[in-house]
């Protein structure tokens, strides 16, 4: 009987082991590649597949694997932003570029090629145009993808939880862009502020927000990059004196108010109120003083409309006659400045 050499078998043994394993590694690195090119149709270019894997790795960092951010095909190219392009017939063209300050990128023999404001069909073809143009290539074929994606601010300011700004890479809802910043305050009033990136800063564009109605129209506008929102304060109205809940009351809802709604805020009239003595304090643009009788019986009874207020109104109920003629205009206004102010939940 022959004898065994275990060194020999061990050897034999190890080179074995090593050749098994070798070849499961490269199957391991072969299978994904082969699957993924038969479910992505014909080879890209490795510039190509670069971008698309940057792109996933500055854009997915807030979303599930795979997804892409909202609006990704409305996406336009920002300064700052870095994109990979590839042209066909010209290797020496390829490479990564970085929109500069004018939003503009720099290529060999072309010169300079504005991409700024562009979707990345739309700079594809600028860059397609410049070549021909320049007459280094006749009806090339050029592929952009993004590298690198430069976020601008959304500026949220005013009757909101969490003012400040906001980076985004695409135009959001209204809707969105309030619950970015935490939603509105109980003191937010009833005009929304937008001002537009490229509008100078006199030109805004008002949007009217009513809590008590559906406003979904309203909340659906497009806020862009760039763009800022102002959320104004309600309008405050003060009812003081001989009431149930004496203070300030936002003009909400629509942002009307008249004084039959504002008694009915402060729980109405105390029993010792003198209701004919009640009367409005406005402060006119001119900086005078104007106190309005309100009629009360009439307008209690049905026989006509209660008056509408303004902003800063203060209306006062007096206890009696006699009182009302010591409680004087500018002591009433001295109380309204330290009233406290409801809210609606």
């Amino acid at each position: 009987m022959a004898k065994i050499n275990l060194k020999s078998l061990r050897a034999v043994a190890t080179l074995a082991l090593g050749v098994a394993w070798a070849m499961l590694t490269l199957l391991g690195v072969q299978l994904p590649l082969q699957a993924q090119l038969a479910s992505s149709g014909p080879p890209q270019p490795q510039s190509a597949l670069q971008g698309q894997a940057a792109a996933a790795l500055h854009l997915g960092a807030s979303a599930a694997p795979g997804v892409a951010p909202e609006g990704l095909a409305d996406l336009k190219l920002t300064p700052g932003s870095m994109v990979d392009i590839h042209v066909f017939e010209e290797p020496d063209l390829d490479g990564s570029y970085r929109l500069d300050d004018h939003g503009q990128i720099s290529m060999p023999f072309a010169g300079t090629v504005r991409l700024e404001a562009l979707t990345l069909p739309e700079a594809e073809a600028a860059v397609r145009a410049k070549l021909e143009t320049e007459q280094i290539l006749k009806a090339p074929h050029v592929v952009v993808n993004i590298n690198e994606y430069s976020a601008q601010n959304i500026v949220v300011m005013g009757e909101v939880a969490a003012p400040g700004r906001f980076p985004v890479l695409t135009a959001r809802k209204l809707m969105d862009v309030l619950a970015m910043s935490g939603g509105l305050t109980p003191l937010a009033g009833s005009e929304i502020i937008i001002h537009r990136s490229n509008q100078p800063p006199q030109v805004t564009e008002v949007v009217h927000y009513c809590r008590g109605v559906n406003s979904q129209a309203s909340l659906n506008v497009a806020i862009n990059p760039g763009d800022s929102v102002l959320v104004k304060r309600a309008g405050i109205v003060y009812v003081l004196g001989a009431v149930n809940r004496p203070g300030g009351f936002p003009m909400q809802e629509d942002g009307n108010l008249n004084i039959a709604q504002a008694l009915a805020l402060a729980f109405g009239t105390a029993p010792e109120a003198s209701i004919d003595g009640i009367r409005v304090i406005r402060k006119l643009s001119d900086g005078s003083i104007s106190e309005i009788p309100t009629h009360y019986n009439q307008f209690s009874k049905g026989k006509a409309s209660p008056l509408a207020l303004e902003a800063e109104d203060v209306i006062f109920v007096p206890v009696s006659k006699l009182k009302s003629t010591f409680m004087d205009t500018k002591t009433v206004l001295s109380s309204a400045a330290s009233a406290a102010v409801y809210t609606l939940h």
